[in-house]
């Protein structure tokens, strides 16, 4: 976590020292002026998320793969600029009622030994994220009523995928639909760095574009299998990994009924892998440590959303 301090320190330094030499470039005079901007938006998501298992001896021991698991998803935001000094704050999340697990699992040669399929139900996701950065450049268009801008971001996300699997259908076994079969929740914390901008067209019309890449995640994954005898439930599992890596882009058409009011739409991708990690099996007799190979998780859809600025 040092190194990850230092790198938040670092680039923030950056950040506020480059939009102060812009400010005063511009000419833009000091102040207090304050501009304040609330979004609301509607996120039609697809989702996938996946999780690897290894132990002594098995390099392939466990695969889950949840597919399928969508999501409409609100969000609600807050965008602040201040002189030159940007701050963003974003919260959303939705029920996910779609989907499948898809649960393999192998021998000590490779071979797949067991593969199940459960539906998904009674699931949801949540996110949150804050950023902070700085105007390092503003430009007007003539034809155009909106400024142009670049900011530069840095910033933190925490996102949760909480999936519920029921019943099972494939090999060796076979469970009724409605038996509730498997818990998976993927909890994620993710340092982000980033670029955003306006490109003002005509009028009221306008293109936004944002992009993140993610130099390190810390992943904790909880797993309770209701179905197995020899496994505790409190949880069953637990995968903790850290030094994973990721990216997240946005872009969105927007049109200015107003000079507050504004719509929007446009199409956001998110994706988070992580580095290897622990593995701990909780069973009735003890706890067994395995290998997390590798989990990841991604979000992809349209958006449309309206935009009230003060």
């Amino acid at each position: 976590m040092t190194a990850i301090s230092s790198l938040l320190l670092v680039v923030a330094t950056v950040v506020l020292t480059t939009a102060g030499i812009a400010r005063a470039q511009d000419g833009v005079p000091g102040g207090d002026q304050v501009n304040v901007e609330l979004g609301g938006r509607v996120w039609g998501t697809s989702g996938y998320s996946s999780r690897k298992i290894a132990a002594g001896g098995f390099n392939r021991l466990s695969d889950l793969r949840w597919r399928g698991v969508d999501s409409i998803v609100p969000e609600v935001s807050v965008d602040i600029l201040w002189n030159r000094l940007v701050g963003l704050v974003s919260f959303g999340g939705g029920l996910i009622n779609d989907g499948v697990l898809i649960d393999e699992d192998f021998g000590a040669n490779g071979e797949r030994i067991g593969r199940t399929r459960s539906p998904t139900e009674d699931s949801h996701l949540f996110y949150a994220t804050a950023d902070i950065g700085g105007r390092v450049v503003d430009w007007t268009t003539p034809s155009a009523e909106a400024r142009g801008y670049v900011d530069l971001l840095i910033g933190y996300q925490y996102w949760q995928e909480r999936y519920l699997a029921f019943g099972a259908t494939g090999f060796p076994v076979s469970v009724p639909s409605g038996v509730k079969a498997l818990l998976n929740e993927y909890h994620w914390h993710s340092l982000r760095l980033g670029a955003r901008t306006r490109l003002p067209i005509y009028g009221g019309l306008s293109v936004n574009l944002r992009g993140y890449v993610v130099p390190w995640t810390s992943l904790v994954i909880e797993d309770v299998h209701y179905l197995r005898s020899d496994l505790r439930r409190d949880p069953s599992f637990r995968d903790e990994a850290d030094g994973g890596i990721g990216w997240q882009a946005d872009g969105s058409v927007r049109y200015a009924i107003t000079p507050h009011l504004s719509v929007e739409a446009g199409f956001q991708y998110w994706k988070l892998t992580s580095a290897e990690g622990t593995d701990v099996a909780f069973t009735t007799v003890g706890a067994v440590s395995q290998r997390l190979r590798e989990a990841s998780t991604e979000r992809y859809g349209p958006f449309v959303g309206v935009r009230w600025r003060f």
